[in-house]
């Protein structure tokens, strides 16, 4: 049975509409999966791993209470784990579902030293059997400059590695991230950023959970720009050299909207697709099976009758701890303006 829900919100295009959402829940075993018994419930708002750190949290859930995505999210949680329980000093964990890819490089603890005519050397990795994919263990953080001011490293301030030349007191206080872009690695000449304005030239963070509002470039999507967070409204008018101190935001783009890590969203999905996760499972190196296939039937009436809805995937969620995967799906109806809602009243729907 399907969890069922309308929300009114905007399309892409400004227009208004009610979008209504089917969530449903299934287990994975054997390759196979079956609807789950216990049903999770819509997600009201972003669950966060420590709610006390609300800047600095991860995110473990994102609402559901979204209008319209452009495209499907795709977030994987779970664990880097070696094939039989064997150490290793890194590999490499992917996700594929239909047309989409994305690899991270796992790698175990390191340390830094400075040695004499080489400069900063990272330590060979400790071996591991398992690690975990936050993205608090992937590049990013806070960083000092030498006059002690802290600068976040905007793509992900929530990990580790970020470091300003000058900022720190000794090496041994660097701390490697244990996660990285294959095509982007962290290395020991970029670990380090010369000066805060360079931070586009530091390593890509790679994680494959939900990315957080307040990551670059997901942010500049609300309109939002670096320099209008790190600095003041006084500095961003300057940099627009803008006579009247006027202060133009951008448009909205629906990219904020898209929750997943770069990689996991950006085509279109049908809900049947091949899914593949490489060293995600312990007792599976390669983890496979297919998404259910199993498309909801939506209508809404508006005043007007019975409307059919083409549903499109908005979130797919894959828990390979447990084992479980939640979908999503949206279908939308535009309406002339929010005050029609008021003639319309509650609008009946179905999904089946």
């Amino acid at each position: 049975m399907w969890m069922q829900m309308f929300i009114p919100g905007y399309n892409p295009q400004g227009n208004t509409i009610i979008s209504v959402l089917a969530k449903k829940t299934y287990t994975i075993a054997d390759g196979k999966v079956k609807e789950a018994q216990e049903q999770i419930p819509f997600i009201d708002s972003d669950v966060l791993e420590n709610p006390d750190q609300f800047m600095y949290s991860e995110v473990l859930a994102e609402t559901d209470y979204i209008p319209y995505k452009i495209y499907p999210d795709v977030v994987v949680y779970g664990k880097a784990y070696t094939p039989m329980k064997k150490r290793a000093y890194y590999l490499d964990c992917a996700v594929r579902v239909g047309s989409l890819r994305k690899a991270v490089r796992v790698h175990g603890n390191r340390t830094v030293e400075m040695k004499a005519f080489k400069g900063l050397v990272f330590s060979d990795a400790e071996p591991f059997t398992e690690m975990e994919l936050g993205y608090k263990y992937a590049y990013g953080g806070v960083a000092k400059a030498k006059d002690g001011t802290l600068f976040s490293y905007y793509p992900n301030p929530i990990g580790k590695g970020f470091y300003l030349k000058g900022g720190f007191g000794d090496v041994s206080e660097i701390r490697v991230p244990n996660l990285e872009d294959p095509d982007h690695p962290v290395t020991e000449e970029s670990i380090v950023v010369s000066q805060f304005e360079k931070w586009p030239q530091a390593p890509k963070p790679a994680s494959f959970g939900f990315t957080r509002r307040n990551f670059y470039p997901r942010y500049t999507y609300a309109g939002l720009l670096p320099e209008m967070l790190q600095g003041t409204a006084e500095h961003y008018k300057q940099m627009q050299g803008s006579a009247s101190g006027e202060i133009k935001i951008p448009r909205l783009d629906f990219r904020v909207y898209q929750g997943a890590s770069d990689g996991l969203w950006g085509a279109e999905l049908h809900g049947d697709e091949p899914v593949q996760l490489d060293y995600f499972d312990k007792n599976e190196p390669n983890f496979a099976f297919s998404l259910p296939g199993d498309i909801p039937e939506m209508n809404i009436d508006i005043g007007e009758g019975d409307t059919l809805l083409t549903p499109s995937i908005h979130t797919i969620v894959i828990d390979m701890e447990t084992k479980v995967l939640s979908m999503v799906w949206r279908g939308s109806v535009e309406i002339e303006g929010f005050e029609a809602l008021a003639t319309i009243g509650a609008p009946k729907f179905s999904v089946k």
